[in-house]
């Protein structure tokens, strides 16, 4: 099994495709196809609130709140991303609830199913024409309204149960839901067995308040817990193990197991972290545990703390049961699988077209052709999209270098003009002075001026002078980072009542309000009993108002304000009274 899960981008492997709700094993997970949910329980579950990736109950499931299912964004990871094809929640049994479902993916039911309005689902695009439509049979149902179709939103379909409960039933797609838990029960029981069976690998340091779990096995550590006979654990656990490898840790509690400590494995390691309890009846959170690893206990009844707590890992149960006044989560890190543990288990379906067996060439004398075991047809993996080719940088243009202009032909030589000397004065006894430079000499005749050099005349003539045009170099676009996923979706307002400070049971009414001009103008009104999620749709530059206060007839003290956590709030403008 691969680590997809864990990169810090979508998640889509989550959940059964609704066409095709069968069992497969997985060689080397313990946890088969089952591996792609946080949990697979095969009896009765009740009052869960919140669930990362994706449930499968093969019981009744009944809650007096609502319940989220498949939105993960621990520590900055965005959500699983839309599928058009996976099933988040399926219950085998009826289903129940007093406040709203809201999943990111399919539900399937196999028995009654109520849930409040205001429920909705959120089903990825697959690029098909028809898809609105097949998702309109998918979902139609008695009594709801002639004028109900999926929502297109861009990016996904959402439906929405505002006028009757919506679901996919599963005789609707010819799914053997029964069948499915029966034979995923079945794998995980042999495979529970098989890791019963290994031998124990590592040691155990026990301090006064944590024990040590030491391996050196590259692959797998294999570490025995016994609790009995009374079955308490009130310590932590703290792996020193090799980089990479798995850490298996078998308890053996009697009937009853009790977790009296408050974490439970590490964080780093929870998705190579497989606690089996090997012959626990009962599994009881006795404090609001924060358990880091996977659990695996078909047999067992798993009893949540009364005021909350959370598994992070896939879980494998019997039956799950806490108190209406809990907040208990599933978070998403599933196991990545590679246990080692004998032969791959028989695949109970689906069954193999038989073929024909080749006929024995004599001579020699015919052998019997074995008989390969069966193995499962695998599901066909989707084609991998090739990677869209790049698109190479954009190259500068070259400014083309100016070609200098021709020079101006250089005019003939012009002659100098004629320089007139400047006559003489006239003397009695002397002629006219001759041409200059001299004149005669004559005592009483002045001297001649002397005649003025003539300059050339200076004509203006540019010379072109060739200037250096810089050339630019090509400049590297620097690669551009990769933007940071908006973890708001927007017009969506999505939040939960986790209860009021007084500690008491109270029935609240969510009122949302758009505000303009200074008027108030109820959009919706919900109540929801004790505790429960709310969510609403809303264009994203309005200005709203969120109330949520106790109905009229409640037991109002003065210390008594409801706990309201916020997970959406996609508008400009939002007020909470």
């Amino acid at each position: 099994m691969n680590n997809e899960y864990y990169y810090n981008g979508p998640i889509s492997g989550i959940g059964l495709p609704y066409d095709d709700i069968r069992w497969y094993d997985i060689e080397g997970n313990p946890f088969g196809m089952a591996s792609g949910f946080n949990t697979i329980i095969f009896g009765d579950a009740n009052n869960i609130v919140d669930v990362e990736g994706a449930m499968a109950v093969g019981g009744n499931f009944y809650s007096p709140r609502g319940l989220s299912v498949g939105f993960e964004s621990e520590n900055g990871k965005v959500e699983i991303g839309y599928s058009p094809d996976l099933v988040r929640f399926m219950v085998g049994g009826n289903t129940t609830f007093v406040g709203p479902l809201v999943v990111v993916g399919h539900v399937v039911g196999n028995g009654g199913f109520q849930v409040a309005k205001g429920s909705t689902y959120m089903i990825g695009k697959d690029g098909m024409a028809n898809q609105k439509q097949e998702l309109a049979y998918l979902y139609q149902a008695n009594g709801g309204s002639r004028y109900w179709e999926p929502s297109d939103k861009g990016d996904h379909y959402l439906i929405s149960s505002y006028d009757v409960p919506r679901f996919i039933p599963a005789s609707r797609i010819q799914a053997d839901v029964a069948g499915f838990f029966r034979d995923a029960k079945e794998s995980v029981e042999n495979f529970k067995r098989c890791i019963e069976g290994l031998p124990a690998n590592g040691t155990i340091i026990d301090n006064y308040h944590e024990w040590i779990l030491r391996g050196n096995d590259p692959v797998q550590n294999i570490f025995d817990i016994d609790a009995r006979p009374n079955g308490i654990i009130n310590k932590g656990l703290r792996a020193e193990v090799p980089e990479g490898s798995l850490v298996i840790v078998r308890i053996k509690s009697g009937e009853h197991a009790h977790l009296q400590y408050g974490v439970m494995g590490e964080r780093s390691k929870a998705n190579r972290t497989l606690y089996l309890f090997e012959d626990a009846q009962h599994i009881h959170m006795e404090q609001p545990s924060d358990i880091w690893g996977s659990i695996l206990a078909p047999q067992a009844m798993f009893h949540g703390h009364q005021t909350g707590g959370h598994v992070t890992g896939s879980v494998a149960l019997g039956s799950f049961a806490v108190s209406a006044n809990s907040g208990f989560e599933f978070h998403l890190s599933p196991f990545v699988g590679g246990v080692v543990c004998g032969a791959v288990q028989p695949q109970p379906v689906p069954q193999p077209i038989p073929q024909p067996v080749p006929q024995p060439v004599p001579p020699p004398a015919p052998q019997p052709v074995p008989t390969p075991p069966v193995q499962p047809a695998p599901r066909p993996t989707p084609p991998v999209q090739p990677a869209p080719r790049p698109t190479p940088p954009i190259q500068p243009v070259p400014v083309p270098r100016p070609t200098p202009p021709a020079p101006r032909p250089t005019p003939p030589p012009q002659p100098l003009p004629a320089i007139t000397c400047p006559v003489c004065p006239t003397c009695p006894t002397c002629p006219t002075c001759p041409t200059c430079p001299t004149c005669p000499t004559c005592p009483t005749c002045p001297t001649c001026p002397e005649c003025p050099v003539a300059e050339p005349e200076i004509i203006p003539f540019p010379v072109p002078i060739p200037v250096p045009v810089p050339i630019p170099e090509p400049v590297e676009c620097p690669e551009c980072p990769t933007p940071k996923p908006c973890l708001i979706t927007p017009g969506i307002i999505f939040g939960c009542v986790w209860g009021c400070d007084c500690k008491m049971p109270h029935e609240w009414e969510v009122k949302l309000f758009s505000v303009c001009n200074d008027y108030k103008n109820l959009l919706y009104c919900e109540t929801i009993c004790r505790y429960g999620c709310f969510k609403f749709e809303v264009p994203y530059d309005g200005c709203y108002v969120l109330e949520v206060c106790p109905v009229e007839n409640s037991k109002m003290r003065t210390c008594c304000k409801p706990k309201v956590t916020l997970k959406n709030i996609g508008v400009a403008n939002f007020m909470l009274c």
